[in-house]
This record gives structure tokens, sequence and C-alpha cells, in this order.
């Protein structure tokens, strides 16, 4: 998972969409703004106007996207949900507000759904709405998940890519997310639970992000041969744009981060130095 580079949406589209929460901030208390919220939501492309704001909230969302249009937090699957960072049942005041927008895929998007946690001293704590009791906000505080419209979730997270130790030990990589490395103690519980709430380690993508690994390998490899042998710039920038144009391309921000404990990695990153300038990122 890697930051999103924010865009601007159209005047016309800003005004849409601060209509649409004015109409839930009026609600008379909490449970109306929630009630509010799910009834505009459900009707937010019920007049051209509004048809036409939100097709252009998911144009921008689609070129925000890492790489070619994958999920922002498994970067596998095709994004095609607008996702709501802070849940929308639990955060009627943010339910129209652009910052809090993401394009998410169906096996992302629908776990995560209203899960949501906030961290409490050195832990994060997991707000449950019980059915049937009364509906309260969640509490004050920072958001459990790490929020990639607002943070870096490289300073959280990493990719264990395996490595060679300092002794020479070959580790095998697991290719799973882990808590960065030297965090502090509630920085390590957002870490974990975002890991969990978005159960980033789930099998096919452990499979898809190893392959993604071997992948970018070959493209690095076949890169560095065609500069050796004289490869023109348009060349270049074609192989160049094959690698930005994969999915996964957290992997490779983690090769390039770990390449020293990636000796051929790091052999091909030293012939091809202007890769680690490469922006992984649309902006």
């Amino acid at each position: 998972m890697l930051q999103i580079a924010d865009r601007a949406l159209p005047a016309t589209t800003i005004t849409v969409l601060g209509q649409l929460q004015a109409l839930v901030d009026a609600g008379v208390d909490y449970p109306a703004r929630v009630a509010l919220a799910k009834k505009h939501w459900d009707g937010k492309t019920g007049s051209v106007a509004k048809a036409t704001a939100f097709q252009s909230i998911r144009t921008t969302l689609d070129k925000m996207c890492v790489g070619p249009r994958r999920c922002a937090y498994c970067e596998d699957s095709l994004a095609d949900e607008i996702e709501h960072i802070l849940p929308k049942d639990l955060f009627p005041h943010s339910v129209f507000r652009w910052s809090n927008y993401l394009f998410a895929c169906g096996p992302c998007n629908g776990p995560k759904s209203n899960r949501y946690g906030v961290v409490t001293g050195d832990t994060v704590s997991e707000f449950i709405r019980d059915r049937g009791a009364a509906i309260l906000p969640p509490p004050d505080g920072i958001a459990g998940c790490i929020d990639p419209r607002s943070e870096d979730p490289t300073q959280y997270l990493e990719l264990d890519l395996g490595g060679t130790t300092p002794d020479g030990d070959v580790l095998e990589g697991t290719f799973n997310y882990l808590p960065a490395y030297d965090l502090a103690a509630a920085d390590l519980a957002r870490a974990d639970f975002t890991i969990n709430v978005l159960n980033l380690n789930r099998e096919v993508m452990r499979l898809a992000r190893e392959s993604a690994f071997t992948g970018f390998r070959a493209r690095l490899r076949e890169y560095v041969s065609e500069k050796n042998a004289g490869a023109g710039e348009q060349r270049l920038a074609s192989l160049k744009n094959g690698v930005l144009g994969s999915s996964h391309l957290t992997v490779f921000s983690e090769m390039r981060r770990q390449r020293q404990i990636l000796p051929d990695i790091a052999a091909l990153l030293e012939q091809a130095s202007e890769a680690m300038d490469w922006l992984l990122v649309r902006t």
C-alpha cells in the first residue's frame, strides 16, 4: 500500500458534494445524521447534476490509482467501488467529504465495511456498534486504520521479501505485510490493525505479490540489458512504463527500499540508478 497523490475535483463537483453534506449535517442529532447519510448516499446519483458529479469523482479516483486502475489497499483487484476511509455509517459528517474517498475493490471494501478502531494509549480499540443499542458516535482519537490519502503507509508497513543476512544466510520471503521495524507501540498497533481489518495477507494476495516480485526483477533485468546494449530513450521509456503500469507497485517500492539485503536487486539498481527516482504514484 502506497500513499495516494491527491487531485482536485472540478468546482461543480465540489459544490454538489457540499450541498449533499449540508443535507446530512442538518440532522437534529447524531442518529438523525446517520440516517440522512444513508438516505442521501443511496440517492447520490438521483439527478443529472449528482450523477455527473459522481462520474467526475470516479474518473478522478481512477487517475489517482497507484499503477493501473487497482484497489488502493491490495493493489491487485480492479478498483470499482468508492470507499469511505472513515465508514459512512459511523462518520456521517464525512460521507460527502472528498478527502474521505479512495478507489477500492469489493474484496477489500466489503470486509472492511464499518470496522473502525481508535488509538487508546499504546493499543487500538475497535469500536463495535451493537444492534439494538443506542446509536452513538465512535470516540474521538486517531483512527486505527492507516489512511493512504493522508499518510504514507510505508512508514508503518513493510513487505517481507526475504534477503541475505549480514552473516550470509539467505532467507526466503513470505511476501506478507509486517509492521515496519522499530515502530512506537501505538504505531505498531495501527499497523497490526490495518493488516487485520483489510486482510492484507490473504493467501491469494501473498502469492500475487510473490509473482509480482519475480516480474519486476525480470523487467529490471530487461531494462538493464537493453540500456547496456545502447537502447534509445524511447525504448527505455517504454520499458520504464511497463514497470510503472504493473500491479503491486508496493513490491517494487520495497525492492528499492530493501535493496541492501537483496544483492541481485542491488546490482540491477546500481546499473539503472534512475529507477530509484521513478514515481510510483500518478500526480
